[in-house]
């Protein structure tokens, strides 16, 4: 009874006659080498096969048919629509193909349900504010103010004239509700925008400045001291907040 497949054949020892030596140019003559040879071979064969080779199978070909059977169906489970898709859902990493936008940009349109806007990013922006004598040297007094649309932070003031002179805005700010704002609400403390001799100046330090404005708030300018320049124009930089 044979040992494979459940087990690996075992052959029995092969010996050749007493005073028998082999000689491989007899053909005709069996020798126990050769059969030892064909036994070795056998063994080699089952070792690398394995001890039941065909698993719940008939045969080794029945096993590998069905096998092939299965990877060919297996592959159709995991394409579109397949009970077994592939999804790329909580991956890392980049896709090695390009992918198509989705279609959404539609929603971060004006009005869209995802509209974009710049509330909160930290975009700088200039207030102008420009006081023009008419031809005439600048005097003193209220000379107007602005709406601040948005909230924002005061970065610096920049204050340019037509000509060298000297001259001293004050600017004071206030709500809607308080409107107008007066001398009391002044935002640039002992250091207002001020040209002495000059045409220009630029000031970020801003020593005691209230920096911040609130949506909606007035920004009142008012010349406190002035010499020579018929026009002036004041911008304030700023940058958005939350």
């Amino acid at each position: 009874m044979t040992e494979f497949p459940t087990g690996v054949y075992t052959p029995r020892t092969k010996e050749n006659k007493s005073g028998v030596v082999y000689d491989a140019n007899k053909p005709t003559v069996g020798f126990a080498e050769d059969i030892t040879k064909l036994d070795d071979e056998v063994v080699a064969i089952e070792n690398t096969l394995g001890v039941n080779p065909q698993g719940a199978y008939a045969t080794v070909k029945a096993w590998l048919t069905a096998l092939a059977g299965s990877v060919i169906e297996h592959n159709t489970t995991h394409q579109n629509g397949g009970v077994d898709e592939i999804s790329v859902e909580g991956l890392s990493g980049e896709l090695a193909d390009n992918q198509p936008p989705k279609a959404h940009s539609s929603s971060h349109d004006a009005g869209g349900s995802d509209e974009l806007t710049d509330a909160d990013i930290e975009a700088q922006k200039g207030l102008v504010f420009f006081i023009d004598g008419g031809g005439s040297a600048i005097t003193t007094g209220i000379k107007g103010g602005i709406r601040v649309p948005f909230k924002c932070e005061i970065v610096s003031v920049s204050m340019l004239t037509d000509q060298s002179g000297s001259i001293v805005v004050d600017i004071w700010k206030d709500t809607y509700e308080n409107y107008p704002p007066t001398d009391a609400d002044t935002i640039t403390a002992s250091a207002p925008p001020t040209i002495t001799s000059s045409n220009k100046v630029t000031d970020s330090t801003l020593t005691d400045w209230t920096k911040g404005i609130a949506e909606g708030d007035f920004l009142m300018f008012n010349v406190d001291s002035i010499t020579t320049v018929t026009w002036a124009s004041i911008v304030l930089k700023v940058k958005r907040v939350v």
